[in-house]
């Protein structure tokens, strides 16, 4: 099914009718590599806009957008987050995540975690 997208304008206050509810985002898990932010990129801005401190909670991904919502599972911890940075990553990780979230999940090294995208849920 085709859904419409509604970009303001055209089909607001008299359009007749609803529009059909927009897809469900499905919760399907992928494992990846993970570990986290290196010692030496703290300290500077990252391409998202914030300064990469280690008070800063999110993720570090090479293609995902920033401000992506994802959640993050680790040994029986989840963690809801975001895209913090776009950038390189650690040798052998598809993502590294910053040090207070890495401190949440317990994962202090490259570890195999599960990621799904946020439904906005949690």
């Amino acid at each position: 099914a085709r859904w419409p997208l509604a970009l303001g304008g055209e089909g607001e206050g008299g359009g007749g009718g609803s529009a059909p509810p927009p897809p469900t985002v499905a919760e399907t898990w992928t494992e990846a590599p993970a570990g986290p932010v290196a010692d030496d990129r703290y300290g500077g801005t990252t391409t998202c806009g914030a300064e990469l401190t280690r008070d800063l909670r999110g993720v570090v991904h090479p293609v995902l957008p920033c401000g992506a919502r994802i959640v993050v599972a680790f040994g029986g911890r989840e963690a809801e987050t975001e895209v913090v940075d776009q950038g390189p990553v650690g040798a052998g990780e598809e993502f590294s995540l910053t040090a207070p979230l890495a401190a949440e999940l317990g994962v202090d090294a490259l570890q195999t975690v599960r990621w799904r995208f946020s439904t906005g849920t949690g």
